[in-house]
């Protein structure tokens, strides 16, 4: 969560954040607005957060070493020009967008993975779908909500589900 030009924008994070815990929401916009201070780090978090960062650059590796073209969407304080560059590369065809962002009135995320599928859309004789690349061995909640969250937006930005 994080303010831009006043306006509050939200990921789909932090939306399972509130849906488990409103008082965590209430924590985080005091901390945002400098009126509570963040906890600490939890070790077991960074742990696992460190673990799944690698595991998601082996998928990329992976990626690239079957041949695919990857388009990695760069990290900016822009959002509206990050997704700009992600509809550009899904425009442009790209096996893979990497880091691509998806932002919609106050919302913004970013699906690990963008692959390209062939199915006909907007862009042309191939749309896109959602890969993460979370370390769990069953699917959660909260990782369901992030990416239906992300599946709305992409198919604003193609025009196919």
């Amino acid at each position: 969560m994080y303010r831009l030009d006043g306006q509050l924008v939200l990921s789909p994070t932090d939306l399972t954040k509130h849906l488990a815990c409103r008082h965590a929401t209430t924590l985080d916009l005091l901390a945002l607005d400098g009126v509570a201070v963040p906890g600490e780090e939890d070790d077991a978090l960074q742990l696992i957060f460190k673990l799944g960062i690698a595991h998601e650059e082996r998928y990329l590796e992976s990626l690239k070493a079957a041949g695919k073209t990857v388009v990695v969407i760069p990290s900016l304080q822009d959002r509206e020009k990050q997704e700009a560059l992600t509809l550009e590369a899904m425009r442009a065809g790209a096996d893979v967008v990497y880091q691509a962002t998806l932002v919609d009135n106050g919302w913004a995320g970013y699906a690990d993975f963008l692959l390209r599928v062939q199915r006909p859309s907007a862009l042309g004789d191939w749309a896109y779908d959602i890969a993460d690349t979370k370390l769990a061995r069953k699917m959660k909640v909260p990782a369901l909500l992030q990416m239906a969250t992300y599946a709305e937006r992409l198919t604003d930005l193609q025009g196919v589900a």
